[in-house]
């Protein structure tokens, strides 16, 4: 019973999702199906649709709006659904037929079985999903999570049984020309998977964070004394590098969070590897995704909140959780344990006049830069005190300029790796960035805050 109720915590977790008092459940397991009607309790009415003799596109077409969930347990293995997309959008259109409005999908695998680039391409899939009902209106989802199952993390090592949960879309909303939403936008521009992999071959192993390993051990001393066994939330995790390192070097337990599938992907696969309990990963939106109450001690991150356009919602959150979806009369609860402790560094902009090539380049990166005292009024808004702010600029020149060189004097492995395009590419990145410096137009900011304690 503990993988149903886990997954229903979830996504009764997501203030945007209905109340379920009616759920449909597909599966080839009797014993998760007792599981799932026992963890609902009898309030919820629950239609079983396994044992699957039947087409269950068919046996969902003859609803309409008629579940608050649809839960599919391990249906696309079974029916051979991942290799067959076709067969999966008619799935996923009947589904989306069947939910009501703001109803949940929850959709479990077990991706161990499958070439991990699975994961990102389903994520993808499952994203940017669109089809039409017999009227012609346009139905889809919204992206919610996509979270390891942890009964199988912890008794079964398995890293890579996982669940995904999207809800009914009220409308179909495109973030920009050609773009679903802003996930499809991080993956299909500056974090495909070249990108990613050769960000990892400059950083070094594990990282696409400026100073790689010895640099991110750095920012997790800024900490102090940490406390062994304490909880940790990695916002922008990447691909786990820094999860890691703290948990190895630091004994933290670790939740890494990205919304970019083409990075974290790379997370998922290293912890299966290295089967190291202490580090978890999900998909999801910090902005979107409610988190338990006064759940960690540490919130994290290195080079990711610059993408996040409400600063404001962004430090808010940490600090008391509240959630952009949660209506104004729900009353936000305790993010940040009391005592709690900040470290986060960021992309920012300097003082200098800004020349009309940065502010293209930010567009075109979609970025919301902010000088060292706006960064360090959204920390004193939310209610942070013992603020710490540093310009570590300098320290990012030295970065940028050591990076350089050493892709210089490893070219021929660079370009055999990836190609020469890209080569000239990054080449290009480091002089426009230290042109940008010198300008005094970008900058490498670092916080550290504390939360009160209780009195």
């Amino acid at each position: 019973m503990a993988v149903a109720r886990e997954i229903i915590a979830s996504f009764q977790s997501n203030p945007s999702a209905t109340k379920v008092k009616t759920a449909f459940l597909a599966t080839e397991d009797a014993s998760m199906v007792k599981a799932f009607r026992d963890a609902f309790g009898a309030e919820v009415q629950i239609t079983n649709g396994g044992p699957l003799t039947r087409d269950l596109s068919q046996v969902l077409n003859t609803k309409k709006e008629e579940y608050d969930a649809i839960i599919l347990c391990n249906v696309l293995d079974d029916w051979n659904l991942i290799k067959r997309r076709h067969h999966l959008g008619d799935l996923l259109k009947n589904v989306l037929t069947a939910l009501k409005k703001s109803g949940t999908l929850v959709i479990r695998e077990d991706m161990s079985r499958h070439p991990i680039t699975t994961i990102p391409d389903l994520t993808k899939f499952f994203d940017v999903f669109v089809a039409q009902d017999s009227e012609g209106n346009g139905l889809t989802f919204d992206f919610y999570t996509t979270k390891q199952v942890e009964d199988s993390l912890y008794s079964k090592q398995d890293h890579l049984d996982l669940y995904w949960i999207l809800t009914r879309a009220p409308e179909i909303v495109v973030y920009e020309e050609k773009l679903a939403t802003f996930r499809d936008f991080l993956d299909k521009t500056q974090y495909t998977e070249d990108n990613v992999r050769s960000y990892e071959w400059i950083f070094g192993e594990n990282f696409i964070s400026p100073g790689g390993l010895d640099e991110n051990r750095k920012f997790l001393q800024r900490y102090g004394t940490i406390k062994p066994g304490a909880k940790m939330l990695d916002i922008g995790v990447g691909i786990g590098g820094g999860a890691r390192q703290a948990a190895k070097e630091f004994g933290l337990h670790v939740l890494g969070v990205d919304l970019s599938t083409n990075m974290i992907v790379h997370a998922f696969e290293r912890n299966q590897r290295d089967q190291d309990c202490r580090v978890k990963y999900q998909i999801s939106d910090i902005l979107v995704y409610d988190f338990p109450e006064n759940e960690f001690d540490y919130v994290f991150s290195r080079d990711a909140i610059h993408h996040i356009p409400d600063q404001d919602l962004l430090f808010a959150k940490i600090y008391t959780k509240g959630s952009k979806l949660m209506s104004d009369d729900i009353k936000p609860s305790k993010l940040l344990k009391p005592g709690g402790q900040i470290v986060i560094s960021r992309y920012s902009k300097g003082y200098g006049k800004l020349s009309p090539k940065f502010l293209d380049y930010v567009s075109r990166r979609h970025y919301n830069l902010h000088n060292l005292e706006e960064f360090e009024g959204f920390a004193k808004k939310a209610g942070f005190v013992n603020i710490k702010m540093e310009n570590i600029t300098p320290r990012f020149k030295e970065i940028l300029l050591e990076e350089r060189e050493y892709t210089i004097k490893n070219k021929n492995d660079f370009v055999g790796r990836f190609s020469e395009e890209l080569y000239n590419h990054h080449l290009e990145g480091w002089e426009d960035k230290l042109g940008y410096i010198a300008e005094d137009n970008h900058n490498w900011h670092l916080i550290y805050a504390e939360k009160p304690k209780s009195k």
